[in-house]
């Protein structure tokens, strides 16, 4: 017998002999039997692997939302194939959410082995979704409650990268979208406090990437049909979607006019959306999102319907390590209206907010004509010529208020107004009736003009008065356009600070407009219609500084129906407007705000309370400065007034705080002009 030394050197004579060859082959061929042991064995307990899997997400989903989520069978067909029956899902504490009959997924294989389930075909029959909400409480909130019980799973997403976050949230659902979707017989019933609205559609497939389908919608005894069709591509994650009217011209979404005394409808609306990952490690999301036809009526947009014809939204945003971005190369459409903004959000290591608008030279008439229907009442047949431009710059960081940034202008080039249609600005210049509101209702009417006894023109007004006015509210009037950039800062950065409107930054001349050429209505559209209004008014120089002042005087509530300067120079102190001394001007002044509080201004034994001294002294001190008053008429000024008006009987009888009085916390301007 050969020893073995013999043999191997008899061995290594063999041509093409290796040792180390043979070593490498016996571990390939084992690797290769270990690897078809691996699958062999996987596929005999494939059942129990996804038994187990699935089990193990329901006991964990379970315990993580206080729910009960149960499947009543599970059977495994063919290679990967599963078919689920029975399965529910409710709350601890309250009805069921969800029902489906039957579910059967095609699950990928290869993923199965690598301890992944990933759907490739899902079939869902008999659907059943109810929300119902009862007085606070409801069956659905509690899919927002991942209680205590969060696994390391749960944690994938590092919480500091936004990056991250937005491109594995966005992972995730295009990997759970099957590239095979079917569900037959889906409904969805809304039940908000006994107000049913339900969604029905019979049939839905995703098939080569794209859907359409038909959905009844049902809301008391009102149906209509929509029809939504788009792509979902899981490849190259992208996902368009479109809603339009099956029946009829417009979708009105149903419950909104119920909940919240609103309508809004619209013809199509359009979405689409895409993600990438650029090299330096920034998630883009970018897409567009339109609307067509859309109307809304709400008490607090406008008083009627509003029609917007067109709105687009190109958008891209991006996440990185610590902030999200509207990039400026978005694109905001609104009716022949075009402009980028930039928008920036960073929440650490504090919150700060940034948003920029510069829109360079664009035809006037872009803007003007771009004005939706029903939005103002003012501007129906206006028409400009020349062009403008706006630029906005904001910025804050919350936790330094004071930091606060804002400039906002809408500059002119070779403007101007070829027809102002049924808007008559000029009124102001002449004799016009003013009527005065409460509420929301009328409550007296009176001539703003010669004809008015009470009338007094500037000349004819205290020199104290006007300056007292004039530092009390707006003490750049005669310098600015109407808008004073520096009070809307300020103003902005007292409700930081505060949490809450404690402020607001009316000029003279947005409180002029409101209530001589706008209606009582306090919507959003009033607003914006006053910031217009304002614009034209200062910029095409309509009226004068001193024209605008003098109404502006005559017209303000100064009491208990108290209109004007010169019935408020009676009421408290029976003497004419002409006549009032520095004390008594700053006491007017100093009621402007709440003028029905004008008693509690006063102690019980009808002197001027303490805390109105140091108002005196800020506003004398700024008169002195500006050299409105001389040093003596400064030094020799006491914080007190000697009421011999009709305002001096109501002093006897202090009664219940005015209604105002419920809301202290008010802007200045809601109170002065109701």
């Amino acid at each position: 017998m050969q020893s073995i030394k013999q043999i191997q050197g008899l061995a290594q004579k063999i041509p093409g002999y290796f040792p180390g060859k043979i070593k490498r082959n016996r571990i390939i061929r084992w690797g290769i039997i270990g690897l078809i042991s691996f699958v062999l064995i996987t596929f005999l307990s494939r059942s129990v692997i996804v038994t187990w899997y699935i089990q193990r997400k329901i006991s964990h989903f379970n315990e993580s939302h206080n729910a009960r989520l149960a499947i009543n069978t599970i059977r495994i067909k063919a290679l990967s194939s599963v078919l689920v029956h029975g399965i529910t899902l409710k709350p601890d504490q309250g009805d069921t959410l969800l029902r489906i009959d039957t579910a059967s997924m095609t699950i990928g294989f290869w993923k199965l082995i690598t301890g992944r389930v990933q759907i490739k075909e899902l079939k869902l029959h008999h659907i059943s979704v109810s929300l119902i909400r009862k007085d606070s409480s409801d069956n659905y909130s509690f899919l927002m409650d991942r209680g205590k019980h969060i696994t390391p799973e749960d944690t994938i997403i590092d919480e500091g990268n936004y990056a991250s976050r937005a491109s594995v949230l966005s992972d995730a659902v295009f990997t759970r979208i099957p590239g095979f979707m079917e569900i037959d017989d889906f409904t969805l019933t809304w039940n908000n406090r006994d107000h049913p609205v339900k969604l029905h559609f019979d049939q839905f497939k995703i098939a080569d990437h794209h859907f359409k389908t038909s959905i009844d919608v049902a809301e008391n005894d009102s149906t209509s049909i929509w029809i939504t069709e788009g792509s979902i591509d899981d490849d190259a994650q992208k996902v368009t979607f479109r809603l339009y009217p099956g029946r009829g011209s417009k979708i009105f979404i149903p419950y909104i006019s119920y909940r919240y005394k609103a309508l809004i409808g619209f013809d199509t609306v359009l979405f689409r959306f895409e993600e990438r990952v650029s090299p330096g490690e920034i998630t883009t999301i970018s897409g567009s999102a339109g609307v067509s036809g859309l109307e809304v009526n709400h008490e607090k947009i406008a008083a009627s319907t509003v029609v917007f014809d067109r709105l687009g939204f190109d958008f891209s945003v991006n996440f990185g390590n610590d902030y999200m971005e509207l990039d400026s190369s978005s694109l905001v459409t609104f009716n022949k209206l075009t402009f980028h903004p930039y928008i920036r959000y960073r929440p650490k290591p504090s919150k700060q907010f940034t948003l920029k608008i510069h829109k360079p030279d664009f035809p006037a008439d872009e803007l003007f004509s771009s004005i939706p229907v029903g939005l103002f009442t003012n501007f129906s047949g206006v028409t400009v010529k020349g062009d403008l431009s706006y630029y906005l710059d904001f910025f804050v960081d919350l936790s330094l208020p004071d930091s606060l940034r804002f400039d906002s202008e809408l500059k002119r080039k070779k403007f101007y107004v070829s027809s102002y249609g049924n808007l008559d600005l000029y009124r102001i210049n002449g004799s016009f009736p003013y009527t005065a509101y409460e509420h929301g209702k009328p409550v007296r009417t009176f001539i703003i003009g010669p004809e008015n006894p009470n009338y007094r023109p500037l000349d004819r007004i205290s020199d104290f008065l006007k300056v007292s006015v004039l530092n009390s509210e707006d003490g750049g009037f005669y310098l600015h356009r109407g808008f004073l950039m520096d009070a809307f800062r300020e103003s902005i950065i007292t409700n930081i600070k505060e949490r809450k409107f404690v402020r607001g930054g009316s000029t003279i001349t947005m409180q002029l407009v409101k209530n001589v050429f706008l209606q009582r209505n306090k919507t959003v559209g009033r607003k914006l219609e006053e910031a217009l209004l304002v614009w034209l008014i200062e910029n095409q120089q309509l009226a004068t500084k001193d024209r605008m002042f003098e109404v502006y005087l005559n017209i303000i509530e100064w009491g208990p129906l108290i209109y004007g300067a010169n019935e408020a120079s009676r009421f408290y102190f029976s003497k004419d407007a002409s006549k009032l001394n520095l004390a008594e001007a700053i006491f007017l002044a100093s009621i402007i705000p709440k003028p029905k509080w004008f008693r509690y201004s006063f102690d019980e034994n009808g002197h001027l309370r303490e805390s109105l001294a140091g108002f005196y002294r800020l506003l004398s001190g700024k008169m002195l400065k500006k050299g409105q008053i001389t040093q003596e008429e400064y030094d020799k000024l006491i914080p007190e007034v000697n009421l011999k008006g009709p305002a001096k009987l109501l002093l006897r009888k202090p009664g219940p705080l005015p209604a105002d009085s419920i809301n202290p916390d008010a802007g200045q301007e809601d109170d002065i002009w109701n």
